[in-house]
């Protein structure tokens, strides 16, 4: 059983609404109380005391709708989140009814972040499941949150309209005097000294930059300049970190610092939810593709013989059904493994609908007032109110990922 499954999503609700204000008294004294069950929680679970889990879950539904008058709306997650985390702890104990009824409040009114998919791979819920009760709950569950099977429903490109008067994507030389600067900031020479060849250049390069910037998904990214230098400048005494947009900028730079073409790539779900995900696009001359990289995870993807994918055979693979799999090293800020699971087939497999890229590529590139465009490729048919009003909008997969010049 994974511990409280819901509750790193719930957190990500709650810091995501903490943003905008100051915390309230009475919202101050709610998470200090929920702290304390949360330590409860963990205890009695080790112990696999699931009488007690369950016990505490009801204590923390019960302290929400007592404060709720009090909170903001995207404190409800604590509600939400207890009543699942209670039908895990239900149906450990064979309690199956009970589970039935905890899971669907936790599905009511579709405000606890949760898949489908997620829901039933979950192993503690397997022997509820097939209740009657759960049928409508999860055929909108699945309706709304079946990331794979949307992404595997989409028509596909059509490569129908000329793209002639569309422009080559760029990339600015290794020897531009910004690039210059950037490699001299963050001693790249001295990284890649380490490898043998392009491709392990272009992992120490993602692993480097990784290790160097904390990812953190919950505020913005700094003022002052949109690039690897200033970026860094902020994040070096480790008070702060940088976004999955931030990283891939920062990862972006240094790549064509050392002369290799890199892409900044925006991977946005059908319908904007919570997020969406920033990764690199790095062209590998030796195997003539884009390369799957994101300096978020220090993560790759390879088939099931272990061969490199680019970004365009993962969407493909995923699709058509054919195996993927990240890399072993692959982890969210040295604290958590990246498994293939949660990472591809759901997290990704929802942000892989609408693909965007920017038409140059260079230092400092997406700062304000910079004129800058954007290719939005999208499934023919398909339009998104997500595609920016210079974007070039294409069904064209070849055109996107042109090689380049």
């Amino acid at each position: 059983m994974k511990l409280l499954k819901i509750l790193p999503i719930l957190l990500l609700g709650l810091l995501g609404a903490r943003g905008g204000y100051a915390q309230t008294a009475q919202e101050q004294k709610f998470l200090a109380t929920t702290d304390s069950l949360y330590e409860q929680l963990n205890k009695y679970k080790e112990q696999k005391d699931y009488s007690e889990c369950e016990r505490i879950c009801q204590q923390m539904i019960d302290l929400y709708e007592a404060r709720k008058a009090h909170l903001s709306e995207g404190y409800s997650y604590f509600k939400y989140s207890s009543y699942y985390n209670q039908a895990c702890f239900q149906a450990l104990q064979g309690k199956k009814q009970e589970a039935v009824s905890s899971l669907v409040e936790a599905l009511a009114d579709g405000k606890l972040e949760v898949s489908y998919r997620q829901v039933m791979n979950d192993a503690d819920l397997t022997g509820i499941l097939d209740a009657k009760e759960l049928e409508e709950p999860l055929a909108k569950l699945k309706e709304r949150t079946d990331y794979l099977g949307m992404l595997q429903k989409a028509p596909a490109y059509t490569r129908l309209a000329s793209t002639d008067s569309l422009p080559c994507i760029g990339y600015a030389p290794a020897t531009d005097p910004d690039l210059v600067r950037v490699r001299q900031y963050f001693r790249l020479d001295s990284v890649a000294r380490q490898a043998s060849n392009e491709i392990d250049t272009i992992q120490c390069l993602l692993t480097y930059i990784h290790n160097k910037i904390r990812h953190d998904g919950q505020n913005g990214n700094p003022a002052g300049g949109a690039n690897s230098i200033n970026y860094a400048e902020a994040c070096k005494d480790g008070s702060r970190g940088l976004n999955c947009r931030g990283l891939a900028t920062v990862l972006n730079e240094c790549y064509l610092a050392m002369g290799i073409p890199s892409r900044v790539i925006t991977c946005m779900p059908r319908t904007y939810i919570s997020d969406c995900h920033v990764i690199n696009a790095v062209y590998s001359r030796t195997l003539d593709k884009w390369l799957w990289i994101d300096p978020t995870n220090n993560a790759w993807v390879t088939d099931e013989q272990g061969r490199l994918l680019s970004v365009r055979e993962v969407r493909e693979r995923l699709r058509a059904g054919l195996p993927v799999q990240v890399n072993e090293e692959a982890n969210w800020n040295n604290q958590k493994q990246t498994t293939t699971e949660d990472y591809l087939y759901e997290y990704m497999a929802k942000n892989l609908y609408y693909i965007e890229s920017w038409t140059h590529y260079g230092f400092n590139t997406e700062t304000t007032g910079h004129q800058l465009n954007y290719i939005f490729l999208q499934p023919t048919g398909c339009d998104s109110s997500q595609r920016r009003a210079r974007n070039f909008s294409v069904n064209d997969d070849d055109y996107f990922w042109q090689a380049p010049q």
